[in-house]
């Protein structure tokens, strides 16, 4: 039956074409966005799941950064280290060519923290070598004092920081589940100095492990340069005493030690210096190794989560591309539909005439 109120034909060509119309919006949508669930909308399920793993990739780049930097500040006390052992070596070979050497005449006049100069030694030999080590000594003070990354020196422990032992470094280096994840490293384990501390002590003897590598009086008949000493008042002092040397050819002298023997006792307490920078640089090498594998988990961990992500909300662009395609000729006819039914009451004109 035809109508000349209601056009039936019109109506239908019109629901198909705001049928096409919808579907071809939605999939121009997907086109240029890329998701074919781009809000809650689009189904609730898999938008929760991708903005949660969306979340957690977020904390996972921020444990990237994480690593990054405890890396570098890794890499700064390892080379540090590194430097500082170096340096002890030299110090150690220059002792033994000192040993060598003449013993030097001097003023005869010693005090544990012996700052002035002494014109008689300074003629020497061995006074010419104990420059040299000075110089080595303040080159492991500088490294001690520039190795710092980001405003994290691991080399020194402030009279601000932890009482050493027990005190440790932390670094994040995951995040699952919620969780952050850290890698620590004994504060004991790289400190050249520790200004927090309040007494000197022997080696191996108790509170000997409040000490760092380099700092404090080491006396066993033989007095090794310290990198500090602590007052009266016990306050850590920087040492600034110029002779490594001196102190102990005037000891030899005054007690007639055997000069070859104190010089033996120096390299052996400077080689166990070495010996304990090389065990701390061991530690240091095994938390980088560490905090690498973690950097390679972590980006790994990213990686599945993009992955994830997508298998769940992109869209196929193929399969999208084909489908604009098809709504785009759909519409066409919809709307060649429409116009051949909006031409029908003309067709009943004619029955009138």
């Amino acid at each position: 039956m035809t109508s000349t109120i209601t056009n039936h034909g019109a109506m239908a060509a019109l629901a198909t074409l705001r049928t096409i119309n919808g579907s071809l919006q939605n999939t121009q949508q997907q086109v240029s966005s890329g998701l074919r669930v781009a809000k809650a909308a689009d189904n609730a399920a898999y938008w929760s799941i991708a903005t949660t793993m969306r979340s957690d990739k977020k904390g996972m780049s921020a444990v990237s950064d994480s690593i990054g930097f405890a890396k570098a500040v890794l890499d700064t006390t390892y080379d540090g280290m590194d430097k500082i052992r170096e340096e002890l070596v030299t110090i150690r070979n220059l002792v033994i060519t000192a040993q060598s050497l003449p013993p030097p005449a001097t003023d005869g006049y010693s005090t544990w923290v012996d700052y002035q100069p002494d014109a008689i030694y300074d003629q020497s030999q061995v006074a010419k070598v104990d420059a040299e080590i000075y110089q080595h000594w303040q080159q492991i003070n500088s490294v001690v004092e520039s190795a710092s990354f980001g405003g994290v020196n691991l080399l020194k422990n402030e009279t601000s920081e932890p009482t050493l032992p027990g005190a440790k470094t932390e670094f994040t280096t995951g995040y699952v589940g919620g969780q952050v994840l850290t890698v620590s490293i004994d504060t004991k384990d790289t400190t050249m100095i520790n200004y927090n501390r309040t007494v000197d002590n022997l080696w191996n003897q108790p509170g000997s492990e409040n000490m760092g590598y380099l700092d404090g009086v080491i006396w066993n008949a033989n007095i090794i340069y310290p990198i500090t000493y602590v007052d009266g008042g016990g306050v850590v002092q920087k040492n600034e005493n110029i002779y490594t040397l001196r102190n102990s050819e005037v000891r030899i002298a005054a007690n007639g030690l055997d000069r070859n023997e104190y010089y033996t006792g120096m390299i052996n307490q400077l080689d166990e210096r070495i010996q304990a920078v090389v065990g701390g640089m061991s530690v240091v090498g095994s938390t980088q190794k560490r905090v690498e594998m973690q950097d390679e988990f972590n980006q790994a961990m990213i990686g599945n989560v993009d992955k994830g992500v997508g298998r769940l909300v992109d869209a196929d662009m193929e399969a999208e591309s084909a489908r604009l395609s098809a709504l785009q000729t759909q519409q066409q006819l919809a709307i060649q539909a429409l116009n051949i039914a909006n031409q029908s009451p003309q067709t009943m004109l004619s029955l009138f005439q």
